[in-house]
């Protein structure tokens, strides 16, 4: 398994499209047994803007149903429970369903209806959304396949991620002082003012530079300023240097 699992990393690695990724996906889920498969970002996709990470082969009515209900704000059931454990969740354990409210538990009926009468799921972390990546076969599953499934779908998940960042214009991207500023703000958590003092600058250079960064990434919160440069490959490369050329 360890050796399937390394030779999909390689292969997803020489990837380029949303696509070939789900292909790739396809065929090595199937060689592991399992018929049917769902990478889905936990986030609302109106919110994800670029990143929304969504790769399956379930039928429309199934990923239609897997994001028309939030419970009071929440994500669905599957979403929410896989986020509090680490290992696989089976839709049909009884342990977690029993401490589902009686909306959440006719969600989840129908769910499986179109998803599947049997499956497990597990969530996918990472610095940008969570997702989840879903698998529906014959089951039961043996522990060793459903581990390498689920590493198969993490990989698949951030490369997926990694392919739908956007293209950004040289006028669009952060200069060396902007990104350094945000920068420190993100990792390190200082604010403004110690930015100044580490850095020798006024605090008022820090909030001005700061401000044309939020409108360089069309942001008005340091916490979409992260998720911006995040979505745009920038928050671990340095700013541009100069004036962007002119066209």
């Amino acid at each position: 398994m360890r050796s399937q699992f390394w030779a999909f990393v390689e292969a997803c690695d020489e990837t380029r499209t949303r696509r070939e990724v789900k292909d790739l996906l396809a065929h090595n889920l199937r060689a592991l047994g399992f018929e049917s498969y769902a990478l889905a970002t936990h986030a609302p996709r109106c919110d994800l803007r670029s990143l929304c990470v969504l790769v399956c082969n379930w039928r429309p009515e199934a990923i239609e149903h897997l994001f028309a209900l939030r419970f009071d704000g929440a994500p669905n059931p599957i979403f929410r429970h896989v986020e509090q454990t680490p290992a696989p969740l089976y839709w049909s354990a009884p342990g977690w369903r029993a401490g589902l409210e009686c909306d959440q538990r006719l969600w989840l009926e129908r769910f499986c209806t179109l998803a599947g009468p049997e499956g497990v799921t597990q969530a996918v972390r990472s610095n940008v959304a969570c997702g989840s990546c879903t698998l529906v076969g014959e089951g039961p599953f043996d522990p060793e396949i459903v581990r390498a499934g689920m590493r198969i779908g993490n990989y698949a998940f951030h490369q997926v991620q990694f392919l739908q960042r956007p293209d950004i214009s040289e006028a669009d991207r952060l200069t060396t002082r902007e990104h350094e500023f945000l920068y420190r703000a993100a990792l390190h958590g200082e604010r403004p003012s110690e930015v100044a003092r580490r850095l020798g600058v006024k605090v008022s250079t820090v909030r001005t530079l700061r401000q044309k960064a939020y409108g360089r990434l069309d942001v008005t919160s340091p916490e979409e300023a992260v998720w911006r440069m995040i979505e745009t490959g920038q928050l671990f490369r340095s700013g541009r240097t100069g004036k962007p050329r002119s066209r």
